[in-house]
């Protein structure tokens, strides 16, 4: 069972929408997915020296329906005295007139150096068993979102777009804006997560969610309501692979434990032994409203 809940108006996207719009496009190379059954590598390249606080806009297009995408970084240039940090700070879906759809990404040099980064790009298949749609939403709005029962409690979720409505004039494009795990006093587990319109036009999207096992888990003791957690996976091996995160919360006094996932990033570093090593940085905070607990699900394309 999944929930829809109200439609919220957040003018801030409209300005996001423009500024990512108006910015060139890197073109990454073309080729595509075409299996929707299995989970693919759909692109791999180097971004060349990208400068602190830089970024970089990739296209994917001719992206098949019924796929959803996530980038892993593995960044390149670290000294002894700085790593080097990437972040994929967007990810957009949209669709053309005529009816091509793309995914759009934007990537961050986070760090306090130049340098580079070989982006993974990979493609996933809905695991949902039936179509959902977000309904009609004008430019700006935002959909939360609820899959319900989310099983099993040691999986992550990857949320997919395909939007439609499309004029000659204007693309329709969604973005994910934010996801959270939550646990119910009933013990049901639940995934939100919230679509905004971030084109220039009404229109709508089909909701895809992809799911994966989590390949690393382990557990938090309480945390204050609002309180943040930052950490970080070393040795985050293969280089190739592309990291994505999700949380089983534990409820505690009756109320529900909601934890919002914030922010990921990725590092090379060189260690004072001179070995080279890749880490996935992450932060995540207590949405709820009393203390909880958590286990942390890293899952990896």
């Amino acid at each position: 069972m999944r929930k829809r809940l109200g439609i919220v108006t957040t003018v801030a996207f409209a300005a996001l929408t423009v500024a990512f719009t108006n910015s060139p496009a890197s073109a990454g190379p073309t080729s595509a997915a075409t299996d929707v059954g299995t989970q693919s590598l759909v692109t791999s390249f180097f971004t060349g020296t990208v400068a602190p606080g830089a970024t970089k806009t990739y296209v994917q297009p001719n992206t098949p329906a019924g796929l959803s995408y996530v980038v892993g970084l593995s960044p390149k240039g670290a000294s002894t005295t700085q790593a080097c940090l990437f972040e994929v700070t967007s990810s957009r879906y949209r669709q053309l007139f005529g009816g091509e759809r793309q995914f759009w990404y934007q990537i961050k040099n986070v760090g306090a150096i130049a340098c580079g980064a070989d982006v993974f790009l990979y493609s996933l298949p809905n695991a949902l068993p039936n179509s959902w749609s977000t309904g009609g939403l004008n430019p700006g709005q935002s959909v939360n979102l609820i899959w319900n029962n989310a099983n099993p409690v040691n999986s992550a979720y990857v949320v997919g777009i395909d939007p439609k409505g499309a004029t000659s004039t204007s693309p329709c494009v969604f973005e994910n804006t934010g996801t959270s795990y939550v646990e119910q006093p009933n013990g049901e587990r639940e995934f939100h997560f919230t679509l905004t319109n971030v084109g220039s036009i009404a229109c709508t999207a089909d909701v895809l969610l992809s799911q994966k096992v989590a390949s690393h888990i382990d557990s938090t003791g309480l945390l204050s309501p609002g309180a943040p957690e930052f950490k970080q996976w070393n040795n985050a091996n293969p280089l190739s692979a592309a990291y994505f995160f999700g949380f089983t919360p534990h409820h505690t006094l009756g109320a529900a434990c909601q934890l919002v996932f914030d922010r990921g990033y990725y590092a090379q570093v060189i260690n004072a032994n001179g070995t080279v090593e890749r880490e996935f940085r992450y932060q995540y905070h207590n949405e709820g409203g009393v203390s909880c607990s958590t286990d942390r699900l890293l899952a990896a394309a």
